[in-house]
């Protein structure tokens, strides 16, 4: 547990200084737009001791405000139970090349298993977005997810996800 709680701090410092310098790059494009993807994930335990993993689908969609900044939805089902995550992103493009982008997503959400009341989650996440044409991309993306209540480093899950995704 010591060595897990170290690294998640490092990864959302890395994460928030992403985001301050993706802001100071704040720019107009013409990449502003709706998007939509749809995917799929491996979704595991953080927790050394525990081996659990199953898979996940879902859709993600949004608006790109700016070169930078975008706001995002999304919502997956876990494939092995009834149960679903439904997550809200505010989301930042730090990483700029011709037909590759990096970004990293963070903000709370929602886990709701059926018959029982949703529960408060945050994330942060990275990925990138890999263009195949003018609107179509792969999008693969890392996102760790903790429940708001129990937030360390060995009681959270990873989702290791790939979309395909279209700009409107």
């Amino acid at each position: 547990m010591t060595r897990r709680f170290p690294r998640l701090c490092r990864i959302l410092t890395a994460t928030a200084f992403s985001l301050a310098v993706a802001s100071s790059a704040l720019a107009q494009s013409d990449v502003r737009g709706p998007f939509l993807d749809l995917f799929g994930a491996r979704v595991q335990s953080t927790d050394s001791n525990d081996h659990f993993h199953t898979e996940a689908y879902g859709v993600r969609g949004g608006f790109r405000f700016t070169r930078v900044w975008a706001l995002e939805g999304s919502l997956s089902r876990v494939k092995d139970a009834d149960a679903w995550f439904g997550d809200v992103s505010a989301k930042a493009y730090f990483l700029h090349a011709n037909r590759f982008e990096m970004y990293a997503v963070a903000s709370p959400g929602l886990f709701r298993v059926s018959g029982e009341s949703p529960r408060l989650t945050l994330h942060a996440g990275i990925g990138a977005e890999i263009s195949l044409g003018q609107r179509t991309y792969l999008r693969p993306e890392v996102r760790g997810r903790w429940l708001a209540k129990e937030i360390n480093g060995d009681s959270g899950l990873v989702d290791y996800s790939l979309g395909f995704g279209w700009r409107f």
